[in-house]
């Protein structure tokens, strides 16, 4: 190892020295397992050689046989991540929908929702047409999956297009004449564009962008600026008891072209596994397709009262 990269260990590994104290809250706090579901937004992000942010972020979620869901921008994937999103499958994570872009298609912005329909199609088309060019057996694995989409900036309410009371209309709506023929992929999706947990982004509130992977951890675990982390979800309360939404399974939102979130990753991990973490990737069981899920910025909401998930 050269000397400037044992230097930069050693000082995250200090950094992280400290964030392992929590090991006996965890202990104290979160009896028995709880589902979570990492999701990383706005990929893939790699060079023509495969190697890069996603690939890193693949790297440890196969080391620590995590499964995560993955939302792709359609203007993201660059014709040689064909095998990116082929691994994404065959390590077990799911693969959805984040609209062609960013920019534009947030709820502040208000999009028409044809424009917005024709976005998931569009991006739709570019998933399946790289995994078709690369590995036929990927794609049917990708048709085979339930469909997700998870709106950019995310979002309180079902996404207007998803909903089936919209669908006559968006039939004859001009962005979407040309898409006709495949309004049918607008059925059965199940909109996560709420999460429970912020894992930082600086593109829909500059507040929240840990600068550093001990900053990161402290944020996913503890929370910040207003937002909660995954120890609000297990201390609801007084007396602090398991929420309703750690029982239902977490949704933490992370951002796998974010260097700080590759680094964290790790040890993110094994601080949400001491806790009693259980990794799924994405649906959760109870929740439907072409409806709400789960809203963004709200607080924890106590479980009811029970002596094995008080504390003392």
């Amino acid at each position: 190892m050269h000397r400037r990269d044992f230097l930069k260990f050693a000082t995250f590994s200090a950094a992280l020295s400290v964030i392992g104290r929590w090991a006996g809250f965890a202990a104290d706090t979160a009896p028995g397992s709880f589902p979570v579901y990492l999701t990383f937004d706005d990929g893939p992000t790699t060079q023509r050689d495969l190697s890069g942010p996603t690939t890193s972020v693949l790297d440890t979620l196969r080391a620590e046989q995590v499964p995560a869901t993955f939302f792709l921008h359609g203007r993201a994937i660059n014709r040689w991540e064909g095998p990116i999103l082929v691994r994404m499958l065959a390590d077990g994570h799911s693969i959805g929908n984040h609209l062609w872009q960013q920019g534009l298609n947030t709820a502040r912005e208000h999009p028409s929702l044809p424009l917005l329909a024709k976005q998931y199609i569009i991006t739709e088309e570019r998933i399946r047409s790289i995994l078709q060019a690369t590995d036929e057996a990927a794609l049917a694995k990708y048709l085979a999956q339930p469909k997700l989409f998870r709106r950019p900036g995310g979002s309180n309410q079902l996404s207007g297009f998803l909903d089936p009371r919209n669908f006559e209309a968006l039939a004859h709506a001009p962005y979407v004449w040309p898409y006709r023929d495949k309004l049918k992929w607008l059925n059965g999706v199940y909109d996560y564009s709420g999460w429970h947990v912020n894992g930082g982004d600086g593109i829909t509130d500059l507040r929240i962008q840990p600068t550093t992977a001990a900053k990161m951890v402290t944020w996913i675990m503890k929370g910040g600026s207003g937002y909660p982390g995954v120890d609000s979800f297990l201390r609801a309360g007084i007396p602090p008891r398991r929420s309703i939404e750690a029982e239902a399974g977490l949704i933490i939102l992370l951002h796998d072209a974010d260097r700080v979130t590759d680094d964290a990753l790790p040890e993110i991990i094994r601080q949400l596994r001491l806790r009693g973490a259980q990794f799924h990737a994405l649906p959760r069981p109870q929740d439907r397709p072409n409806s709400r899920t789960v809203g963004i910025g709200y607080q924890p909401t106590p479980g009811p009262p029970d002596q094995s998930q008080a504390t003392a």
